[in-house]
């Protein structure tokens, strides 16, 4: 009588080593995906991957169907990586919530995090002055859990004389990701042109358009007080 149980596939020590190995490597390919462009880097090459693998299988089984399939996949993934061939990288930025109103100074805290060989500068602008110059902050510096970008003043400083101003209107606050050599051409003073508003409110930076890309964006409403400037 013959035994028609399947047996168990001889598993040896070599082949455990084989697919630990495999294992790892696919991790770590996975976590320098994600650290240099995020998911959108890692879903494109893992699209790229399987629309291949899918696509010499169903053409060598004819089915036209599964190939079709495949192209489009490959499509895809092909796309995703479009967006890094342009220098951009795929990142996610966003501010942390802010309750309204806000003093004139404060910090700014956000999440995400910021690609090497980038920096986040910090603007903002009345949102009825849609044709008005952007306010240039400063840069945000890294931290643990995002960025914080210190000392934002938004706004006119509130005065002795003028204790309300600028009390009750609306700003738009922006994060841009730009490219190390624009940071360090905003950062040196001596590269922008000071406008002095008038002699009781600090000078500011203008610029008629917002270097780099937008990352993020936060709509504030401005308070009577001062707050404090670290």
């Amino acid at each position: 009588m013959t035994d028609r149980r399947r047996a168990w596939p001889h598993v040896t020590v070599g082949a455990v080593a084989d697919a630990v190995s495999l294992l790892l490597a696919a991790g770590a390919a996975l976590s320098f995906l994600l650290g240099h462009g995020g998911w959108t880097l890692a879903a494109s090459c893992a699209a790229l991957l399987a629309g291949t693998v899918a696509l010499v299988l169903g053409w060598r089984r004819r089915h036209p169907v599964a190939a079709a399939v495949a192209v489009l996949v490959i499509a895809v993934g092909a796309a995703g990586l479009g967006t890094f061939s342009r220098g951009e990288p795929a990142v996610t930025l966003a501010f942390d919530p802010q309750a309204d109103p806000v003093p004139y100074c404060r910090s700014y805290e956000g999440t995400g995090r910021i690609p090497d060989g980038h920096q986040v500068l910090l603007f903002d602008r009345a949102t009825a002055d849609v044709t008005g110059a952007y306010y240039f902050h400063g840069q945000a510096a890294r931290t643990d859990h995002g960025w914080l970008a210190r000392g934002v003043e938004i706004g006119r400083l509130p005065t002795a004389a003028e204790p309300e101003l600028d009390r009750g209107v609306t700003f738009d606050v922006y994060a841009q990701l730009v490219a190390e050599e624009t940071a360090r051409i905003l950062r040196d003073r001596d590269n922008i042109v000071i406008f002095p508003r008038d002699e009781q409110q600090p000078p500011v930076w203008l610029l008629r358009e917002l270097p780099g890309r937008t990352a993020a964006t936060l709509r504030v409403t401005r308070g009577a007080a001062p707050g404090e400037c670290d």
